[in-house]
């Protein structure tokens, strides 16, 4: 398009809005207006300092009176600039300002794709889509909730304001689409402002509003935002709204999200099936008390990605598809019979008679499948197949892309854990590989050959990966694209190898700290031992 083309629609807009072809602080340019709601508006621009590169203004729809609002603007820009550079789920704010006429904006990357009002405007989302983009706003939302450092101390951050216009779907050419949160922390600052309430600013907001949220409760915390999610997620599967209201008034709103019990999926959409434990997040979100709700985003992390490992486990026998919306009699896990595939394994030949590990990609008719290969005495393959099985990584990306893949049999007696590391260089195409299935598939096999009769693969188990251990692996595969070599692969190694160390010790000294069965009996020594074991599946 000519540049001639370019300035008349620029001033053919300029009529109907006065910021189109403004400078603002002097160097970004507003080239068109891209979005409006009841906060402002959000408009296309050019950071001239920076060769023209397109940005996101937007501008809201308040003056600043006086300078405690304005140093409360500033504040919140700070937190949601923080959380930005925090997490990739949430937009990065790049600077922010005030108009001419006292007015504030916030200047954002530009991001090129939809919304989610906009998707959920044409068909609801099938299960994967559904799990993938709310693995991924989970991801945000658990890094504003564990806060930011102010002072030296820890404050959560709770968006108020979770709903499709704020969940956007940006379409990456090296990442793919990846979901960013917006507004945080704008939705405070608005309702914080003097003489203004919940009902002047959040009209288009209210559906989404938790009970406590509309009662005007100052000391929200993060269970609103999981309220506000809950129902997202409700609309995200059955394409409505879980609450059906005559008006659009606060009242009738407050009245649905008190009172209104909330319909089951198959209620609303008869379509639409999903498993039992999905329904379960989804009530459980929308409770009206919130010590009845998710005390926190790592449990519905967990719980996701329980759901998502069992879609991905589960294939029809008669024709090999993979069922995302049913789950009929004839079907069976499919890790099953990957399994059953990999008890016809037999030790390579390259590969000596002795105590060691190795992984593997076994390709299979529906996927590569990552495994771990592991030859021990007999006796130790007895003692471990009825134990709890971990995994944990380790990395130092940043000074080289490298990690320890360490899977963990666990032992009643800590002295007697077996631990098998293996290091996934991301140099070699073969460590990306794996990181890349194991990230993508959520869980590997652990294939046991015995060293008295190392012929054939004896037993097999599975361990999953958590919600967390996955989207590591895919940060650590970005970082390794952009990450410098700062030493050599032997250095990283060691480097990797004293972490190991601290996190064995780790472990093994929470394990010794596990009363023995004789004194507190049986069951209180396993929930023990689960509750530890879980900590440590766990961390971020």
């Amino acid at each position: 398009m000519s540049q001639n083309k370019i300035e008349n629609m620029v001033g053919q807009k300029a009529e109907l809005d006065n910021y189109i072809g403004q400078f603002l602080n002097n160097r970004y340019l507003i080239r068109d207006l891209i979005g409006k709601g009841g906060m402002g508006r959000v408009y296309l621009a050019e950071d001239t300092a920076k060769g023209g590169m397109p940005i996101a203004v937007k501008i809201l729809s308040l003056s600043l009176a006086n300078q405690q609002m304005s140093q409360r603007f500033a504040r919140e820009i700070f937190i949601g600039a923080q959380l930005g550079r925090k997490s990739k789920h949430i937009v990065r704010i790049l600077s922010y300002g005030v108009t001419e006429d006292k007015t504030p904006f916030y200047v954002m990357e530009y991001l090129q794709g939809k919304n989610l009002k906009q998707i959920l405007k044409i068909q609801p989302l099938t299960i994967s889509k559904f799990l993938e983009i709310c693995n991924q706003i989970c991801l945000g939302l658990q890094c504003a909730h564990q806060g930011i450092s102010l002072k030296g101390e820890i404050y959560p951050i709770v968006h108020r304001d979770i709903k499709p216009e704020n969940i956007f779907l940006s379409q990456d050419s090296k990442q793919g689409e990846i979901v960013k949160i917006l507004d945080f922390g704008i939705a405070k600052f608005l309702t914080e402002r003097s003489g203004m309430t919940l009902t002047d600013s959040f009209i288009g907001s209210l559906p989404y509003c938790s009970p406590e949220h509309m009662e005007g409760r100052k000391l929200l915390d993060v269970r609103s935002d999981i309220y506000s999610l809950g129902v997202l997620m409700f609309e995200m599967l059955t394409g409505k709204h879980p609450f059906q209201t005559k008006s659009n008034s606060f009242g009738t709103w407050y009245q649905a999200h008190r009172f209104q019990m909330p319909p089951t999926v198959q209620e609303v959409n008869p379509q639409v099936k999903i498993p039992q434990v999905l329904e379960k997040i989804l009530m459980s979100c929308l409770a009206k008390e919130v010590s009845d709700r998710p005390q926190n985003i790592n449990q519905i992390l967990e719980d996701l990605e329980k759901v998502n490992i069992q879609l991905n486990n589960i294939i029809s026998i008669n024709n090999d598809e993979i069922v995302k919306l049913s789950f009929p009699a004839q079907l069976v896990p499919a890790t099953l019979l990957s399994e059953k595939e990999c008890l016809q394994r037999n030790w390579p030949k390259n590969k000596p008679i002795a105590s060691i590990g190795f992984p593997h990609l076994l390709q299979t008719p529906q996927r590569p499948i990552p495994t771990f290969w592991a030859m021990l005495p007999k006796q130790e393959i007895t003692k471990f197949l009825d134990k709890i099985h971990g995994t944990e990584f380790i990395s130092q990306v940043n000074v080289y892309p490298m990690l320890l893949w360490v899977t963990i049999l666990y032992d009643t007696q800590p002295s007697m854990t077996k631990w098998l590391p293996y290091f996934l260089d991301f140099k070699d195409h073969k460590g990306q590989n794996i990181a890349r299935s194991l990230a993508e598939v959520g869980y590997y096999h652990l294939l046991f050959f015995s060293l008295e009769d190392p012929t054939r693969c004896s037993h097999v188990t599975t361990l999953s990966l958590t919600a967390n251990q996955r989207q590591q692996l895919v940060d650590w595969l970005d970082t390794s694209q952009q990450s410098n070599e700062l030493i050599l692969p032997n250095q990283a190694k060691n480097l990797l190898k004293i972490e190991y160390e601290k996190l064995k010790a780790d472990i093994l000294r929470n394990l010794a700290a596990v009363p023995k069965a004789e004194k507190e009996g049986l069951k209180n020594w396993i929930d023990k031992f689960l509750e530890i074991f879980f900590k440590f599946l766990s961390r971020p």
